[in-house]
């Protein structure tokens, strides 16, 4: 009896601190995602100023009793000024490891949302018009 209260006790504990982790690794995420900028050809895309539009974090461990190492971020963004771009970041060890933003077009973002009706009508609503 008593190992299977130390069994769930550990188990109870193992999906806090893996909880925890979840939430500080989305939090590093956030703080960088929310400073990061970059000028590519004349065009500022800043993630401040941006939206976000579809979003994938991503942990190095699939199992949610395990706390994990790693996690990674892929956002697809777009700028105020309707400029499309990919935000990237990675966290090893709880910390970053890489951090990148590339800028897209909107065919590829029509193509990242094209299974999400919702999203696709939202932000590309005039293009079911061009297409009729």
């Amino acid at each position: 009896m008593e190992s299977f209260i130390l069994i769930v006790a550990g188990t109870v504990i193992l999906y806090y601190l893996s909880q925890k982790q979840d939430q500080m690794a989305d939090w590093m995420l956030g703080v960088e995602f929310n400073r990061f900028e970059r000028i590519y050809q004349n065009v500022t895309y800043s993630c401040q100023d941006s939206t976000v539009v579809r979003k994938q974090v991503t942990s190095a461990m699939p199992i949610p009793f395990i706390p994990s190492t790693g996690y990674s971020v892929k956002a697809l963004c777009l700028t105020e000024d309707k400029h499309w771009f990919w935000f990237d970041a990675a966290i090893r060890r709880m910390k970053l490891d890489k951090i990148s933003i590339t800028p897209s077009n909107s065919k590829e973002a029509f193509d990242a949302l094209k299974d999400d009706p919702e999203i696709l009508h939202r932000y590309f609503s005039n293009h079911d018009q061009q297409s009729a």
